[in-house]
């Protein structure tokens, strides 16, 4: 109703003007146009006119980038989602799934050949299976038994303080293994499956940092990702939000004569 109103507002002024024509001397060979009306688009997006070179797009229809950047630095993929590109949602969620299924791989295989050298050790070697602490492992991976490592802590202890005796003692107290910890491997064969062992356990639970270090990376991809898609989105819908540029022109060549062009440009 407001559209048809406007234009019958629009012709009648062009009645007017070009009626008005009449009571004046005309040239037909030289007449010009009475009118020129150009009406403005019609858009749902905003009735005031943009700038030469830019389209005013509602904020309905925008995505934030930032908005959208730290979804995927939250959530890798959500970003995407949020900038209505699925796709790329699915591409970064397996991959954030595949990082941390290999790092509960490696901590499954890490504890379980852990808890194999240190059954072993206990079985063959006479190792405390109570002890948990790595550093006594690691004691056990390193001298062939608890002997030869007391009498280390005693040579360096003697190194320190030659002539004290009283320091020597101090120095030996927390670093000794009692009896009850003591270990000694029956040969070398078995040493060295422990230590094969309680390298590959030492391994599996190092991956464990690159799993890490790979979702961090994950996290940074998608995040990046996500605000140039929200970007792009928006850049997009510009060009689709753009109106129809409509045109009427009214033209008088002779008295009582009129001509009306409607145009549309996109």
């Amino acid at each position: 109703m407001k559209k048809s109103l406007i234009l019958t507002g629009l012709i009648t002024l062009c009645f007017f003007q070009v009626y008005g024509q009449t009571d004046q001397p005309s040239d037909t060979s030289n007449s010009r146009p009475a009118a020129i009306i150009k009406t403005t688009p019609d858009t749902a997006v905003s009735m005031k006119p943009a700038e030469p070179g830019k389209t005013i797009v509602s904020k309905k229809y925008r995505k934030s980038a930032r908005k959208a950047f730290f979804l995927s630095l939250l959530v890798p993929g959500s970003g995407e989602y949020y900038a209505g590109q699925k796709g790329y949602t699915k591409g970064f969620v397996a991959a954030e799934a595949v990082i941390w299924s290999a790092a509960l791989y490696n901590k499954y295989q890490g504890d379980m050949r852990r808890r194999d050298y240190i059954s072993y050790s206990a079985q063959q070697a006479g190792s405390n299976s109570g002890r948990t602490d790595d550093f006594y492992y690691q004691n056990v991976y390193e001298w062939p038994n608890s002997y030869w490592y007391n009498e280390d802590q005693w040579r360096q202890a003697r190194e320190l303080y030659p002539y004290d005796p009283a320091a020597q003692q101090a120095y030996v107290a927390d670093k000794l293994y009692s009896e009850e910890d003591s270990w000694a491997w029956q040969n070398y064969d078995q040493w060295f499956y422990y230590r094969g062992i309680r390298v590959k356990s030492r391994n599996y639970l190092h991956r464990i940092s690159y799993s890490v270090g790979a979702s961090v990376f994950n996290h940074m991809l998608s995040a990046v990702n996500a605000a140039r898609l929200a970007k792009r989105f928006n850049k997009q819908s510009s060009k689709l939000t753009q109106g129809p540029d409509w045109r009427m022109e009214c033209y008088s060549h002779q008295p009582e004569t009129i001509t009306l062009t409607f145009s549309r440009s996109f």
